[in-house]
């Protein structure tokens, strides 16, 4: 009989603990996984006291979360991991009976990384029942912690990203004025005059580049890129781009076809953008020699831009991944040199689902690869950021 009531109790505590795993898993800071741990763990225990401790940039192990505890003690507690950590943790605790104190280790990454720990009336269940259950809900409050900590590194990061461009667009717009205003003067050798010129693909270089770390920025933080749209003949802005592109690309071969109606409501500028990122990706993964397909084909509701080239293909297990951010879907298969943070295809999606239309893939050692991307005429209008200045296609 006494098994059976063991074994319902562990049922039991197997469920609850299922509940913490949820709740602390759906917490989205460090603060609320922090409170969630400590309250969790007091409940379970009945405890009287509880903490929770994590190692600082120190290395030194500090008070996140109490109950129960002097804030002022709390505040003032440093302690390494050593031997000598237990006692100055019961005497944080108010010394409690051996019998009563129970603390278990919290392991992030491989490492002791922090400390869970209670005092609780005499137990009524066996000590190794208590450890286990202890160090369960220890392990689940790592895992939350490791979880909120990467995500709370990773958005910092972006924000990081966002500012440093937005910094830097009026230095970099200086230097590209600079150069013009200096090579339209006149007067200059032909070796300053190849210096020069070298500044200002420089800086046009870099100003590509922030815009797309903004649009970047804006897309994961801001909750998608916004656009701005309007009456456009899509034909037209798609012959416009490749004209661009043809003159940086000497020698390679752009070709376009068209079927039906290019009249639609989207943004010109972003459209650009999309056409201007697919068809360079397509000429950096295809060979010198090869031609560069672009197909725009209209329906009644829809139109469809694809964009082939015959490079090698995108290996099966990179597919899934092409569309996602800092990523290079073939970087070890480029024919050209290339300074692009792997944003292109990432913008590209994120600008397309703006417009309430879809992107795909299709790559294989037959047919080559091809981006296929559908836009549907005239939908309900996208978000609107009247105050956000235009950027330059990157």
């Amino acid at each position: 009989m006494t098994s059976f009531f063991r074994a319902d109790r562990r049922w039991q505590q197997v469920r609850k603990l299922t509940e913490v795993g949820r709740a602390l898993t759906s917490a989205v800071s460090l603060d609320e996984v922090l409170r969630l741990a400590i309250e969790r763990t007091t409940e379970f225990f009945a405890a009287q006291k509880a903490v929770l401790l994590l190692t600082n940039d120190d290395g030194l192990l500090s008070v996140r979360a109490s109950f129960g505890l002097d804030p002022a003690s709390c505040e003032r507690f440093r302690e390494p991991l050593h031997e000598t950590l237990i006692t100055r943790l019961q005497t944080l605790l108010g010394r409690p009976p051996a019998e009563h104190f129970l603390g278990v280790p919290l392991v992030i990454g491989g490492a002791v990384t922090g400390l869970l720990a209670v005092t609780r009336t005499p137990a009524t269940s066996e000590p190794e029942d208590e450890e286990w259950l202890l160090s369960a809900l220890a392990d689940q409050a790592a895992v939350a912690l490791e979880k909120t900590l990467l995500n709370e590194a990773a958005e910092f990061r972006e924000r990081l990203i966002g500012i440093v461009s937005h910094d830097l667009r009026d230095p970099i717009s200086a230097i590209a004025m600079a150069t013009d205003v200096l090579l339209h003067r006149g007067g200059l050798d032909e070796r300053t005059t190849r210096t020069i010129v070298r500044i200002q693909s420089s800086a046009e270089r870099a100003a590509r580049l922030i815009a797309a770390l903004l649009d970047f920025t804006q897309a994961r933080l801001g909750g998608g890129i916004p656009v701005e749209r309007r009456p456009m003949d899509l034909h037209v802005v798609v012959r416009q781009v490749i004209e661009e592109l043809e003159l940086n690309h000497p020698g390679r071969t752009i070709q376009v076809t068209e079927h039906g109606d290019g009249a639609g409501e989207w943004d010109p500028d972003r459209i650009a953008q999309v056409v201007g990122n697919l068809i360079a990706n397509a000429l950096r993964y295809s060979p010198e020699a090869s031609v560069v397909r672009v197909r725009l084909e209209g329906t009644a509701e829809t139109i469809v831009i694809s964009v082939h080239n015959e490079g090698p293909p995108i290996p099966a297990e990179r597919l899934p991944h092409v569309f996602e951010p800092l990523r290079r879907a073939a970087s070890a298969m480029t024919t050209t040199p290339t300074r692009s943070v792997g944003l292109g295809l990432y913008i590209v999606k994120h600008i397309v689902e703006a417009h309430r239309g879809t992107v795909s893939v299709d790559s294989s050692e037959e047919s080559g690869t091809t981006l296929t991307v559908i836009l549907p005429r005239c939908v309900e209008r996208a978000r609107i950021s009247p105050t956000e200045p235009r950027r330059p296609h990157g």
